[in-house]
């Protein structure tokens, strides 16, 4: 599992968003270009939180840091 992180830990002009899937995306405000990468490590990042077809709606998978899953409402 990836290590933490937050908007301090991007470069200047880079921010990221998440989509549906837990997945993290970075964003590059001047060149208007994305990747899976961050920026600074080069790896990608998970959120901790995942939605998964076969659970209710509603509810989403999270994991603990050391890599344990939950469930969320």
């Amino acid at each position: 599992m990836a290590a933490p992180f937050g908007r301090d830990s991007l470069p200047e002009h880079w921010t990221y968003g998440v989509c549906k899937d837990g997945r993290v995306f970075f964003i590059n405000d001047e060149t208007r270009t994305t990747t899976w990468l961050h920026p600074r490590t080069g790896e990608p990042v998970n959120s901790g939180h995942m939605i998964r077809s076969d659970l209710p709606r509603g509810w989403e998978e999270g994991f603990t840091s050391e890599g344990a899953s939950y469930f969320i409402k």
